[in-house]
């Protein structure tokens, strides 16, 4: 091994370590926002009755909706990473690329620097993982509400 493959693994493993972390923050804030949200919803249909239809999957809606509002602030999380770190100049540009590869589309107008090229894969990953567990807490809410409008409607 000479000296340019043991930078370039110091390199890589100096990304890793800033884009782990990263997602680490956006994993952690994910927990509890997910958490939060679905367990608010299931608390708030077990000390309520059914109001009719429309209201509960109105209140659904509007749970849903708060998912979305999280998701988007653990985006922000990377946003806020890439412009404290000089990735990007401004938090539109960083904002654009984060959106891009946290959506899997991976459409940029940033280049990272040289030895910095794996974030938007990483980013993938955390975008992907954060999809899945918003969507399996929507899931979760609408099986919750199917209960509740199935109790509802027995009694």
């Amino acid at each position: 091994m000479d000296i340019s493959d043991s930078i370039k693994i110091e390199i890589l493993l100096k990304e890793l370590f800033f884009a782990l972390s990263v997602t680490c923050a956006v994993v952690i804030f994910n927990l509890y926002s997910f958490a939060s949200i679905s367990l608010k919803y299931r608390k708030v249909l077990e000390k309520s009755r059914a109001h009719g239809l429309h209201f509960e999957v109105l209140r659904f809606v509007l749970f849903i909706m708060l998912l979305v509002i999280a998701m988007f602030l653990s985006l922000l999380i990377w946003v806020a990473a890439l412009v404290n770190f000089d990735f990007a100049k401004d938090w539109v540009t960083a904002l654009l690329f984060t959106a891009g590869f946290f959506t899997t589309i991976g459409n940029t107008l940033l280049t990272l620097p040289v030895g910095w090229r794996f974030i938007p894969s990483i980013i993938a990953f955390s975008g992907l993982f954060s999809f899945a567990w918003a969507s399996a807490s929507s899931i979760g809410m609408f099986n919750h509400l199917n209960n509740h409008l199935d109790k509802h409607k027995q009694t």
